[in-house]
């Protein structure tokens, strides 16, 4: 059993009570518990083989924080092997009070090593955590995926990400669709839910994320992407200038996971223009496996009270020119998964959190879904994705595979054995849509089905 399996058994039990730190809606600013270290999160801001970036979130009295790191011993008589990093700090006046926002970025580091590191100052620190750095090698390896967060994250999100940890405990990294919160500029209610819904998890499994609109104080303007987005996360600072931890790219082992901030799209011309000779240069340089891409909005909206056709045209050509074969998205509130005219890249939305619409059904769907909380894993081979969604019961709604032959052509295969499509409308369907858009949907939804067989 890996270490990571071993945490999960040993630290069920005591989950809600080292997330509890975390849940400070109820507190007082100025309690002893503010000034210890939270919303501690690992992430990447340079290459995952030799790096580490880690984030995290002090009471406004504590103005210097370090992170501590070595190489993880079996004895804890580790003192004289500890290293220290000064952290970087940013004053941030929030919602909830004022806060000191810190983060470093661990380089240097071995190849496929276990590190334990801690966060804090002389008097407050954190728990002591594990991370593995990448191997740098083509040996296969996990991820999990995850659509929108955003409502009610603590009481019912939690529950996805939990139940993807526990089924996958070996996953390398974590990796969010966008709109973790429902409102990005706030705490309450938002981030100050979102960390303790992963508490130790986010401490010891990277985490990655797309911007989605909701990230935004305002989604109909570029310049409003709320400032808790940096702070509250070290990501790289590759992408197009201006678009830094928004656009990016990681890449980990044989592949290149691209971020693409298309909430700019259509808002911002220049920006997206940028994005999109940038992201031509990224695909063109590549020498790995397997290109993923993730971005927030759908390349078509659908939920039922949206409007149809392709958002992104530019975007969706370059995928098909250069063989990308998989793009993971979220918005929508529902799980959709298909081929647009039939050809790679596969197309998939979805979502986590329990916040659901009503679907409708273009063409191009293959497999949908609707009143659902889903997680996704996707294990990576030199020569193979597989690609695996499940509920929050762990059972498997949707999975498929994509190969690559020994001439680099790329085949899509959806397993056989997929049970019934769960398409029944979200709460309070009759008084949230449209008559029309109500009254046509079981005709829809019958006419989909139909095509199928």
């Amino acid at each position: 059993m890996n270490y990571k399996a071993l945490l999960l058994v040993l630290g069920v039990a005591g989950y809600l009570a080292l997330s509890a730190r975390g849940r400070f809606e109820e507190e007082d600013p100025s309690s002893l518990s503010f000034r210890y270290p939270h919303h501690i999160s690992i992430s990447w801001e340079t290459a995952p083989v030799s790096s580490q970036s880690i984030s995290w979130r002090t009471h406004d009295t504590v103005r210097v924080s370090f992170v501590e790191y070595l190489e993880t011993t079996a004895t804890p008589f580790f003192k004289d092997q500890v290293k220290r990093l000064p952290a970087k700090t940013e004053r941030h006046t929030a919602d909830d009070g004022t806060w000191n926002h810190h983060s470093a970025n661990i380089q240097g580091l071995k190849p496929n090593t276990t590190y334990s590191y801690r966060v804090g100052n002389h008097t407050y620190w954190s728990e002591w955590a594990e991370f593995t750095t990448a191997s740098g090698t083509r040996e296969p390896f996990s991820f999990i995926y995850f659509g929108d967060v955003q409502r009610d994250i603590y009481s019912l999100g939690s529950r996805t990400i939990r139940k993807a940890i526990m089924d996958k405990p070996d996953a390398k990294f974590l990796l969010f669709g966008g709109d973790l919160v429902h409102r990005g500029a706030e705490n309450l209610g938002n981030w100050n839910e979102f960390f303790p819904t992963g508490g130790w998890v986010y401490q010891s499994y990277p985490l990655l994320a797309t911007p989605g609109n909701h990230e935004y104080a305002n989604a109909a303007s570029p310049d409003y992407l709320t400032k808790h987005w940096r702070l509250n996360f070290t990501f790289p600072q590759n992408g197009p200038a201006g678009q830094e931890e928004e656009t990016y790219f990681v890449d980990y082992n044989n592949i290149r996971l691209i971020s693409l901030n298309l909430i700019r799209y259509p808002i911002d011309k220049p920006g997206t223009q940028k994005m999109l000779v940038w992201l031509e240069e990224r695909l063109k340089e590549f020498k790995g496996d397997w290109v993923i891409i993730v971005h927030h909005y759908s390349m078509e909206q659908l939920a039922r009270n949206r409007e149809a056709g392709v958002r992104f045209p530019e975007f969706k050509a370059l995928y098909e020119r250069y063989q990308v074969p998989l793009v993971l998205t979220g918005h929508e509130h529902v799980y959709a998964r298909g081929r647009m005219n039939g050809t790679l890249p596969v197309y998939v939305v979805s979502v986590s959190g329990p916040y659901q619409n009503a679907i409708r059904f273009p063409d191009w769907i293959e497999r949908a879904g609707s009143s659902l909380q889903l997680y996704q894993l996707i294990d990576i081979t030199p020569t193979r994705i597989q690609y695996t969604s499940k509920t929050v019961r762990g059972d498997v709604y949707d999975a498929f595979s994509i190969e690559k032959d020994k001439k680099g052509r790329l085949k899509f295969a959806a397993s056989p054995s997929l049970g019934p499509e769960s398409l029944l409308p979200p709460d309070k369907f009759e008084t949230r849509y449209k008559k029309e858009q109500v009254d046509s949907y079981a005709k829809d939804r019958d006419n989909y089905l139909n095509r199928k067989k």
